[in-house]
């Protein structure tokens, strides 16, 4: 038994158990380090705001992650030293002395202002200069669009050629939302029946959808491509269907498009079709 324990050391043991739980877990998965950055890291930032939003995302990953290790640390290095071994009785106490109360004081303000106070300031600016810099709606330059969700879809309205909503030339569709590149994209939303959430992962953006209630957000496209438009709100057990494409047009492509849409509305629209008559008056 003696020479067990003595053979026994619970630093070199805990290093090869995490070591090998990780090296199980990146050969079971069948990827590289770089494959978990490239997988469980955020895509990359398509829109004005991101990089700020990005920027923030890592430096909580990173103070949460030294806050981790230091923690672990302190675990770890009082379980080593302090262990029971031949020759020597474990020692222990239950943190009462001034000096553990002096300690756990300065740890506490150090956590609160770095992980909480300076995380909450970063985080108000970003959404001051971002999320809640609205564009003003009367600008040439922005584009508006209205949003209505129900169980389970996403409905889409835009002014058309006369710029304004509920006429016919409105360019309507579902579960696919095709917008300018680099012009803000004004917002509305409201729910049909229950609530929604408008997730748009690659701008950056997400909005409740409540039934009842005009939300608004926005965000500005500065990469062409087609992105991912998710509902964030368990709505229903179809709610895996909430699934649609954000497709971004350079400008004149845009204008193309936005000509003939608008043409074929007009064409298409039926005045006794009331379940397409959901226009509202813009809010801001």
């Amino acid at each position: 038994m003696n020479a067990l324990r003595l053979s026994f050391n619970p630093a070199k043991t805990l290093t090869r158990v995490l070591a090998s739980s990780f090296a199980l877990f990146l050969f079971s998965a069948g990827v590289s380090a770089q494959d978990v950055v490239n997988r469980w890291g955020p895509t990359p930032s398509a829109s004005s705001y991101g990089d700020d939003f990005d920027d923030l995302f890592w430096l909580i990953t990173a103070l949460v992650s030294v806050s981790f290790a230091l923690v672990v640390i302190l675990l770890v290095v009082p379980l080593i030293r302090d262990r029971a071994r031949p020759g020597k009785k474990a020692s222990y106490d239950h943190g009462t002395s001034l000096h553990d109360k002096r300690f756990t004081a300065c740890v506490s303000i150090i956590v609160f202002v770095v992980l909480d106070a300076w995380v909450l300031v970063i985080a108000m600016e970003d959404l001051q200069t971002g999320f809640w810099n609205y564009p003003n709606p009367d600008n040439a330059a922005t584009y508006k669009v209205e949003v209505l969700g129900q169980q389970w879809a996403w409905n889409f309205r835009a002014t058309g050629l006369d710029g304004e909503f509920g006429t016919p030339d409105d360019i309507l569709t579902t579960n696919t939302l095709t917008v300018p590149k680099d012009r803000p994209i004004s917002m509305n939303f409201t729910s049909k029946d229950v609530i929604h959430s408008f997730f748009l992962p690659d701008m950056r953006t997400k909005r409740d959808v409540n039934p009842g209630s005009v939300n608004i957000a926005w965000f500005e496209p500065v990469i062409a491509g087609d992105f991912d438009i998710l509902c964030a709100e368990l709505c229903g057990f179809a709610h895996y269907q909430m699934y649609g494409k954000l497709h971004v047009l350079e400008q004149d492509v845009f204008d193309t498009w936005e000509k003939e849409a608008s043409l074929m509305a007009q064409a298409a629209y039926d005045k006794n079709d009331t379940e397409a008559h959901w226009a509202w008056e813009w809010q801001e």
